[in-house]
Parts: C-alpha cells; sequence; structure tokens
C-alpha cells in the first residue's frame, strides 16, 4: 500500500530543504531559458515546425505551468510591477525578438530585403499587440486573485 503524501518523512533539514528549492529553480530556469534558445535557433536555421514540435510543446507546457502557479499563489514577480506599462515593454521586447527572427527567416528563404522588412515589422506589431492583450488579462486574474488571497487572509485572522 502506498504511504500518503502527508505522512512521508522529510528527511531535509530546512537549510537543505533551501538549497534543494533553489537547485530545483536554477533548473527549472535553465530548462526553460535552454529549450527557448533551442526553438530560437531551430527557427532562424528555418527547421521545419514539425522538427521542433517537440522542444515547443515542453516549452509552452512549462510556460503554462509557471503562469497559472504563480497567479495561483498571488505572485507576479519578484523586481516586476503589473502596471500596463511594464506589459507594454514586455510585449515590445517579445515583439521585437519575434519580428527579428521573422525578418531573418524571410531574408534567408527570399533575399527580398524590402519584403523581410514588412514581415519583421508586421510580426512585431503582431506579437506585441497579442503578448500585451494576455499580459492585460493575466494581470486583471492576478489582481482578482490577489484580492482573494488577501480576502482570506483577512478571514482567518
Amino acid at each position: 500500500m502506498m504511504k500518503n503524501r502527508k505522512t512521508r518523512r522529510n528527511r531535509l533539514d530546512e537549510m537543505q530543504e533551501q538549497k534543494l528549492l533553489k537547485i530545483e529553480h536554477n533548473g527549472c530556469w535553465f530548462a526553460f531559458c535552454g529549450l527557448a534558445v533551442v526553438v530560437v535557433v531551430e527557427c532562424c536555421l528555418g527547421v521545419d515546425w514539425k522538427t521542433i514540435a517537440g522542444e515547443w510543446i515542453v516549452f509552452m507546457c512549462l510556460a503554462v505551468y509557471i503562469v497559472i502557479g504563480c497567479i495561483r499563489n498571488g505572485i507576479w514577480d519578484r523586481r516586476l510591477e503589473p502596471t500596463p506599462k511594464v506589459n507594454f515593454c514586455a510585449s515590445l521586447i517579445a515583439g521585437g525578438i519575434c519580428g527579428v527572427l521573422q525578418f531573418v527567416r524571410s531574408y534567408r528563404e527570399y533575399h527580398a530585403l524590402l519584403g523581410a522588412g514588412a514581415a519583421g515589422v508586421f510580426m512585431l506589431g503582431f506579437v506585441t499587440v497579442v503578448c500585451y492583450g494576455a499580459l492585460t488579462v493575466a494581470r486583471a486574474v492576478y489582481l482578482k486573485r490577489v484580492e482573494r488571497l488577501e480576502a482570506e487572509e483577512e478571514d482567518r485572522n
């Protein structure tokens, strides 16, 4: 018979637990950034989407897990505030990266500077708008969740 999770004994002291959490934290972000770099490099090299589907699926599952986990626990970021200005800047950065990648990919494939530039600018605008919209929705959900968590905390006291 399998033991219940709550009855399992933790063999780590507090310092070891903190170190393990730090190792897991670093490993998670190493995997996340590594997958992002692999996908970006493969896109720049013109690799077919069917070839990078596995990396993309793992990357997106990890991203969705982190976002949902943070919002459920009322966490936005260590350093950044959830403001429209910060969300716009983050969206612009994401749009810029995607725009540059689209420019490189288009220019590599068609060797037309003007067309590649237009594709890059279109991608920059599209990704910026979509990302800003997603961050705005996430911000609203986050603020509502924080409000609920604070209300639950006040009810306990």
